[in-house]
């Protein structure tokens, strides 16, 4: 970690010597977003104490702005029964949020000094799956009922203000007596209409909503078609169960896309921080590198074959792992448009003809162009023009086979429902490797007296 700020210092000071009330004074004067960031410099032993220090609604909003590891492990170090209030203060969704990284027994002792309505609440909220729209649902949300008129409406507004302070108020949600959705109203269709107006005349009745089991997944391409603010999240018969909020879908939408970047490059996890533990680390890290060394044992096998040609003919073995590793190059290209294709819903698994075609017209292209640069180097190093001649085919065919895999690979994987991000890669590069290590020895056996 960075040495802290000056700021840092005179936080961790104020903690270690017991001046709480100066602590409170320094992150009080400062936005959350800003006193987190304050927070995060200072040793992991003395967040819990400067959270501790402050007023339970105020530590909550630094709570909420805390990278979710770091938050767990500040509540970890608290107490049950002081945890408990900081928590409650909470939005429901961060509030499950967060105690779905504890332990089921810390997050119990925690819940257990919560207020009962409030832990009814978290309990419900953390039997969905955390990656679903249920656990990531807010329960915060304001209701109306059917049949209701537009001052009415106005009235209850005003009259519960304070508790819908920090609701997500960009919609209302007309309710049945049962609880059931019935529609959804914009503030701004409230606000504009005559006072006498009925809700049930101006309310959008078709609303788009989703199941509480919906996958995150799919939850974010629901905001990515219709970019509303907030989604209503109902049960089976049509209860409305909370809202999952446009900023929640982002977030999601931000984690998924940094997972699958760390995915890629072959870390199994998904998630990794350096200050998690080494053990963690070095197996997410280790899992995959076994196994690649495996691979590319076998893809090196293909050189045993054509030993006598490669003693002829030394050359060859500086532009092995040129041609291995630029064909690689072009093959994680197609990879990455194809991941990155696959989750915005633009191409489907079974689009493998159509990807095809695209990567071959690319790949016909750029392995020309490659194959002709690294020719022209072959030939004037040399002085062969065969050499040349060889070594250019060799990387253009290769250019072709790695962005057909390259683009075909994620699909495949995705249809027999298998990650793309964290297999392509060593798929991609064992068969690129093979491919090429037999290319340019195979051409150079059969063409061996043009290189002497």
């Amino acid at each position: 970690m960075e040495r802290p700020t000056e700021d840092a210092e005179q936080l961790a000071e104020f903690l270690t010597t017991g001046q709480n009330e100066r602590v409170a004074v320094q992150l009080g004067a400062l936005h959350p977003g800003e006193a987190a960031a304050l927070v995060r410099e200072l040793p992991r032993h003395l967040r819990d104490d400067a959270l501790l220090a402050l007023p339970p609604a105020q530590a909550a909003d630094i709570l909420e702005e805390l990278p979710d590891d770091m938050a767990a492990a500040a509540v970890m170090d608290m107490e049950p029964d002081a945890a408990a209030l900081i928590v409650q203060e909470m939005q429901t969704d961060e509030e499950a949020d967060l105690l779905q990284d504890l332990s089921a027994d810390q997050a119990q002792a925690i819940l257990e000094h919560v207020d009962r309505e409030d832990a009814a609440i978290a309990r419900r909220l953390l039997s969905y799956d955390e990656d679903s729209a249920g656990g990531l649902m807010q329960a915060e949300f304001i209701a109306i009922p059917q049949g209701m008129v537009a001052s009415d409406a106005v009235r209850q507004l005003r009259s519960r203000a304070v508790e819908y302070a920090d609701y997500p108020a960009s919609y209302l949600y007309v309710v049945d007596n049962a609880g059931r959705l019935d529609g959804v109203l914009s503030i701004r269709s409230l606000l504009l209409c005559e006072a006498d107006t009925g809700i049930d005349d101006i309310k959008l009745s078709n609303a788009v909503s989703v199941q509480a089991d919906m996958p995150a997944e799919e939850l974010v391409k629901v905001f990515r078609r219709y970019h509303f603010l907030a989604v209503p999240v109902i049960s089976d018969d049509g209860e409305l169960l909370g809202v999952v909020t446009h900023d929640d879908a982002l977030r999601v939408a931000e984690e998924q896309a940094d997972e699958e970047m760390l995915r890629f490059t072959g870390i199994a996890g998904g998630d990794e921080f350096r200050d998690m533990p080494l053990r963690r680390r070095s197996g997410h890290r280790l899992s995959w590198l076994s196994i690649n060394i495996l691979l590319n044992v076998a893809a090196a096998s293909v050189i045993a074959l054509y030993q006598e040609t490669l003693q002829a003919v030394i050359a060859l073995a500086v532009f092995l792992p040129i041609i291995s590793d630029m064909s690689g190059c072009s093959g994680n290209q197609a990879v990455a448009v194809s991941i990155r294709e696959l989750s915005l819903d633009r191409i489907r698994p079974r689009s493998f003809l159509w990807v095809l075609g695209k990567e071959i017209s690319v790949g016909l292209v750029n392995g020309l162009a490659l194959g002709i640069i690294i020719g022209l180097v072959a030939w004037f190093w040399k002085g062969n023009g065969w050499l040349g001649v060889i070594v250019g085919a060799a990387l253009w065919i290769n250019t072709l086979v790695a962005v057909s895999i390259g683009g075909l690979v994620p699909l495949l994987l995705r249809r027999f429902r298998h990650d793309p991000a964290i297999a392509s890669g060593p798929i991609l590069t064992t068969l690129t490797d093979a491919c090429g290590f037999f290319v340019v020895l195979g051409l150079a056996s059969k063409y061996l007296y043009l290189l002497n």
